[in-house]
């Protein structure tokens, strides 16, 4: 990819590379390396990797499933052969759920079996599907007969696994909520139980939903990656990235608005940067809204407006909005990491903006007393985009300011009164 190139479109862009993308590469192949690592149980690994909306976690699941199957158009031009031989070669099941929907639990349980039954078409599998059968006892024959046919534990990967979850949190009736709920959870415990049919699972999406329930078993234990410092710049660019890979357009922007690349690399970042996901503080700018930039000419809108929602203005239906208690305030706890659910009491909710990318870390406080460690933090918005997305979400600016740019003057001078 080359510095004139104007977003990441396709899979070789992001693992094949000249310049930075050598870099995200071998976080890719490290990331994969990774779910490869022993099991610590006789049961399959379980992963899980969430970001914001607009930070390629359906190209990094295409990514790990096209390397671990060796797709030679893309593994033929992957420049560290040494990587590359220690990872197996493995079969995948890949399920997305970004398109599901349902407003009851019988369409709920049809939406589940839809997903399945492609998975059936796609890898030739004869199927009969019942009426009187559940998505668990389906997905049970999937693993199953392809196990038989390839007689080697298998990788599953699951994209927008929270898809679901929030589907059936927002029905009206809880009752049925939970009905919904645990169909879908009793499906993902089939991973559990697959014998040696699955080596390992990746869970991906924007929301940390928790896996398990009193009438769930589910998935009682899955490793949170999200939060690892090794892979918080593999997702989004760093400043220099952006001055590497786009320098062209960077010069470009920055002589039409009469100031220096510096100075708009800075205002970028105020508007579109500032996501941290480790205690490390790496600030990184997001991709979409990079690539949606470059795209309108550097015409700063506020990318993120053009979103869908639908959950987080769910959770915020009954609230005040009142999160004076979240933002610019030192010593809080590490809320990026604590699972949310259908409830989203408390600081849940300060969870879910986290995760969804309208607050990140901006400080953090580590205190050693009398041998044990502490880890405080400070939450702020991220950016303006974000802030101005929160404000449209909440009524607070109207849905037509996502079509007005947001203010050079104001990002210039951000952080100067803060």
């Amino acid at each position: 990819m080359n510095s004139n190139s104007l977003v990441y479109t396709n899979l070789q862009d992001l693992i094949v590379s000249e310049q930075i993308n050598r870099d995200k590469s071998l976080k890719v192949m490290s990331f994969i390396l990774k779910l490869e690592s022993p099991q610590t149980f006789a049961t399959p690994s379980i992963y899980m990797m969430t970001r914001p909306r607009g930070f390629g976690l359906s190209l990094l699941t295409n990514a790990t499933d096209r390397i671990i199957r060796r797709e030679k158009d893309i593994v033929g031009k992957i420049e560290d052969e040494g990587l590359l031989k220690e990872l197996p070669c493995r079969h995948t099941v890949c399920l997305d759920f970004k398109n599901f929907k349902a407003k009851t639990p019988k369409d709920f349980k049809r939406g589940l079996i839809d997903v399945l039954q492609e998975l059936f078409w796609f890898h030739h599998i004869e199927s009969h599907f019942d009426t009187y059968m559940t998505p668990k006892v389906y997905f049970t024959r999937l693993l199953e007969s392809l196990y038989k046919r390839h007689q080697e534990s298998m990788a599953i990967i699951i994209d927008n696994y929270d898809k679901p979850l929030m589907v059936a949190a927002m029905m009206a009736d809880k009752e049925k909520a939970t009905e919904a709920n645990c169909t879908y959870l009793d499906m993902l415990n089939v991973i559990r139980h697959t014998d040696k049919a699955v080596r390992w699972c990746l869970l991906s999406g924007h929301t940390k939903f928790a896996l398990a329930s009193e009438y769930s078993e589910g998935l009682p234990l899955v490793e949170d990656l999200s939060s690892d410092p090794s892979f918080d710049s593999m997702f989004g660019f760093t400043k220099e990235e952006v001055k590497i890979v786009f320098k062209n357009q960077i010069d470009k922007f920055a002589k039409a608005k009469d100031v220096t690349a510096e100075t708009y690399l800075n205002i970028l970042e105020k508007c579109y940067g500032g996501f941290c996901f480790s205690d490390n503080l790496v600030k990184v700018m997001c991709p979409a809204s990079i690539s949606h930039l470059m795209q309108n000419q550097g015409l700063l809108y506020p990318y993120s407006a053009s979103g869908n929602y639908t959950f987080l203005k769910y959770a915020l239906r009954h609230k005040n909005n009142d999160l004076s208690w979240l933002y610019g305030k030192d010593g809080q706890d590490p809320l990026f990491i604590c699972s949310v659910d259908k409830s989203l009491e408390g600081k849940q909710l300060g969870s879910l903006l986290i995760q969804l990318g309208f607050a990140t870390s901006s400080k953090v406080l580590v205190n050693n007393d009398e041998g044990y460690t502490t880890w405080r933090y400070r939450f702020d918005f991220p950016n303006l985009d974000m802030r101005k997305t929160f404000d449209i979400i909440t009524g607070k600016c109207d849905q037509e300011e996502a079509n007005i740019p947001l203010s050079f003057e104001q990002a210039e001078s951000l952080g100067e009164n803060e």
